[in-house]
């Protein structure tokens, strides 16, 4: 006698415990354990691979990329949930050291605007919407005022907009849309004399870099290996790559909001990094002692001496654009 399956409707012999074609339960009653018990046993799946995969990606570099690219799959963590699974983990972590860094800096940029209003006359701090009037009349005789106290204070006190402002800050009306963006962050900054909003912007943008990192990060060692891998595997060894370096940042991290750490910790994580992936690509590329040193010293040289600045400075600019 045969039924259908309530799941996906394939029909199969009625003594059938499980269907053949989805694999659930063809006689199970639904119980409140059934509402859990998929979500709960996911989780612990997860869980197990994790742990399986945990001490190997510390202590056995390369050992994790190369399982998987040899077809071991289900044992452990994939490469891209392990690399999102850190990456979170740090992000959370540093979330708590950015507010500290967001408030010594606002300190410091209080201190240093406070330092500069010292040294100005209280009455010309009076002022009313006349002074932006008097600031275009400037203007229109030739006068540049660009970035000045007065100017600025002027503008602050009046309200000025958006156009208001690059008129009073003497920006040419023909000017790029980069450079009057630029002068009215500037001015936005002045205001709200405050780095926090800045900060965040900044930091927000890195999780984003660093996902953009990655695949050029592969693409190097593509480069350097073409003829041994493809892409796709070059992308497993970054993915548990940079998956380390979120757990050992996140290492350090803990470790700094209970100690204090020494000067030397950033060299002793750069050390670790280049370590770590020399034994890395000795591991998963099958290389020579020698062939491994290079190729770790190159690929660490580009990025820490160039890809890295590159990037934090195009981060810096847009975080400074559009905060």
């Amino acid at each position: 006698m045969s039924k259908s399956c309530k799941n996906c409707e394939f029909s199969c012999d009625d003594t059938f415990k499980y269907c053949p074609n989805c694999g659930q339960n063809y006689h199970e009653e639904l119980t409140v354990n059934d509402i859990f018990k998929n979500t709960i046993n996911n989780y612990f799946s997860v869980d197990a691979r994790f742990f399986k995969s945990f001490l190997p990606l510390l202590f056995r570099p390369g050992f994790l990329a190369l399982q998987f690219v040899e077809g071991k799959r289900l044992k452990y963590l994939n490469p891209a949930q392990f690399y999102l699974f850190a990456s979170v983990v740090f992000f959370f972590l540093f979330s708590f050291q950015i507010t500290k860094q967001e408030k010594l800096l606002d300190a410091e940029v209080a201190e240093n605007f406070k330092t500069m209003d010292a040294g100005i006359v209280k009455d010309s701090l009076q002022l009313n919407t006349q002074n932006l009037d008097n600031l275009e009349i400037q203007l229109n005789k030739g006068n540049k005022t660009k970035f000045n106290r007065f100017t600025l204070d002027s503008l602050v006190q009046v309200g000025a907009s958006g156009d208001q402002v690059l008129k009073g800050l003497g920006v040419d009306s023909n000017a790029s849309t980069f450079e009057k963006t630029f002068y009215l962050q500037v001015f936005k900054f002045y205001k709200d004399k405050s780095s926090a909003p800045l900060i965040d912007t900044f930091y927000n943008y890195v999780p984003i870099s660093l996902f953009v990192l990655l695949p050029i990060f592969a693409f190097f060692l593509y480069l350097m290996h073409y003829k041994k891998r493809h892409y796709a595997e070059h992308l497993v060894f970054s993915l548990y790559y940079f998956a380390f370096l979120f757990i050992m940042f996140s290492i350090f991290t803990l470790v700094h909001f209970m100690f204090e750490l020494p000067n030397f910790s950033k060299k002793l994580i750069l050390i670790l990094s280049f370590v770590y992936l020399y034994l890395a690509i000795r591991k998963f590329y099958k290389s020579r002692k020698r062939t491994s040193f290079v190729k770790a010293s190159l690929i660490s040289v580009v990025f820490i001496a160039l890809v890295v600045p590159v990037a934090m400075a195009i981060i810096g600019t847009a975080a400074f654009l559009f905060y």
